[in-house]
């Protein structure tokens, strides 16, 4: 019950919030695949010296190169005073036009990380992503008692049609979804310093100039930027012409060096931290830059969220309208009747409802509620119980443990003891493959009820081969029981249909059903004439 809970009331509260963060990376998707498909990528195998090269004779002032991770080269730099990016050509070197990023996509960008709220906004949206995880664990414990067993949770879903979109698209996606969330909360908590990414202390380096005029090396002779390749490359700093102890500064996949501007010498290297290394990981399954298949994945994971938004807010109002508002409906310690519902769905209130009008009419007082309220009030006469399965036979999720409420039930003070405290033997009464016992209270003696075999649907008394005229609904030959104890008011009874290999732990009585291995009891006592019936 608990899982169901959280599954519902997440997905109403942040519901809305989900569905703009849904929308919203949609739309951010498409920004991977239209910059791949509009790139100009270098050759995989291009040292980075050769591109510095080519830039430095095209792009004067030339500050800084970028690898986008579409694949795109940009470099920054400044033109008469004023700052410039511009995409370049790496095979030559030649300009391709000012680089300038998309607003709209800009705008997108800042409404899915932070609603346009600033650092509030940014837990607002970290906060929705720790929500949306949950909403895929739950939603993946529960799919997993719909549909049998962790083995089937992938197994044709059935259902109505509603029911099965829900269940199909969580299927389909939920480990996007939940993946999405992981990679949002490891950022967000980059962001908020909660996560180290970068070294704690830079080296101290500068280029020492020689003794003779300091001549700058070329691009050429610098070993490190020679064995770096294009394909891992994040970003290379030119020195600054007014700083002769300014030194160039590589940042590759692996990590990021200095390398001496005059001698071409490395004079430090650090390795990429994994911190790092997982952030990168993080923005590649998260946005789907570098890898625009991906990012069509994650728009569809994204055009879910609204999806399920709106099934689930259907499904939940369906369920509602199914529950019936009972009217006359005593208060449990004054009803002598109680009727306790457990259903999935909630198709079993109509049945509910209708046996409670139809009690009320004979003069009862009736006290209607869901079976996870169970408890037998003190003038308590007739105690219904109505459940239904769902899925593959499953119980419903908030009755998963009505039978331990049960039978920690203390009995009503008036209630007569129909089991012993200790086994009491059973006499089988037909030679079928079902065992039919017959169990009396004590002091009964021979004049205890009689009982007829019933069963509880057809399909079982089928196969147990029950003949046609015994197959009766347990409520049904609960009441003739019922009958022939008033008839016998000296009497006292209980009737127990097991299977052969079955045990049953006897309650104390009538009113507390303990815990029993397999089979249905059914429990009729009879008291000064009262009979009092727990199903």
């Amino acid at each position: 019950m608990a899982w169901r809970q959280i599954h519902r009331w997440l997905g109403l509260m942040a519901g809305a919030l989900a569905l703009v963060i849904g929308i919203t990376g949609a739309v951010l998707a498409l920004d991977p695949m239209i910059a791949a498909w509009q790139a100009r990528p270098a050759a995989a195998d291009l040292p980075v010296a050769t591109l510095v090269e080519r830039v430095s004779a095209t792009v004067p002032g030339a500050e800084e190169i970028r690898r986008l991770p579409s694949g795109d080269i940009v470099v920054y730099g400044f033109d008469n005073g004023q700052a410039v990016a511009s995409r370049v050509d790496p095979d030559n070197g030649q300009v391709l036009g000012e680089y300038q990023a998309s607003p709209l996509m800009r705008w997108f960008r800042n409404l899915h990380r932070s609603f346009l709220l600033g650092d509030a906004g940014r837990i607002t949206a970290a906060v929705v992503a720790l929500s949306m995880l949950l909403l895929a664990i739950s939603g993946l414990v529960l799919l997993q008692r719909r549909q049998g067993g962790w083995r089937k949770v992938f197994s044709r879903a059935r259902g109505t049609g509603l029911q099965r979109l829900h269940v199909v698209t969580g299927q389909v996606l939920v480990a996007v979804l939940g993946l999405s969330s992981v990679t949002a909360l490891f950022m967000s908590a980059v962001t908020f310093g909660l996560i180290d990414v970068e070294h704690a202390v830079e080296p101290s380096v500068v280029s020492t100039a020689p003794a003779t005029i300091p001549t700058p090396a070329a691009a050429a002779p610098l070993q490190l930027l020679q064995d770096t390749r294009v394909a891992e490359l994040r970003k290379v700093n030119f020195p600054a012409a007014d700083d002769p102890e300014d030194t160039w500064r590589i940042t590759t996949d692996r990590g990021e060096g200095w390398v001496d501007r005059y001698s071409g010498q490395t004079l430090a290297w650090q390795d990429a931290t994994t911190a790092q290394r997982v952030q990168d990981w993080a923005m590649v399954l998260h946005t789907g830059e570098s890898a625009w298949a991906w990012a069509l994945v994650l728009g569809l994971g994204a055009l879910s969220i609204p999806l399920f938004w709106v099934t689930g807010l259907l499904l939940w109002l369906q369920a509602r309208r199914l529950v019936p508002r009972i009217g006359d409906n005593s208060a449990l310690p004054q009803a002598d009747t109680l009727i306790f519902v457990a259903s999935e769905n909630g198709s079993t209130w109509g049945f509910a409802e209708a046996l409670h009008t139809a009690l009320v009419g004979a003069g009862h007082k009736m006290h209607t509620s869901g079976l996870e309220n169970f408890r037998a009030g003190a003038t308590a006469q007739q105690i219904f119980v109505l459940a239904a399965t769902y899925g593959d036979g499953q119980a419903p999720a908030h009755a998963a443990r009505a039978l331990e409420r049960i039978a920690q039930t203390p009995p009503p003070p008036h209630a007569w003891p129909c089991w012993p405290s200790a086994t009491v033997p059973s006499t089988p009464s037909a030679p079928t493959a079902r065992r039919w016992t017959r169990r009396c209270a004590p002091r009964a003696g021979p004049r205890c009820c009689p009982w007829s075999a019933s069963t509880s649907s057809r399909r079982r008394s089928s196969r147990a081969g029950a003949k046609p005229w015994r197959r009766r609904w347990a409520s049904r030959s609960l009441s003739t029981t019922a009958r022939a104890c008033r008839r016998r008011p000296s009497c006292n009874c209980c009737r127990a249909r097991t299977s052969p290999a079955a045990t049953i732990s006897p309650p104390p009585s009538c009113a507390s059903l303990g815990p029993r291995r397999a089979g249905r009891i059914a429990c009729a006592a009879v008291a000064c004439g009262t009979s009092r019936q727990a199903i």
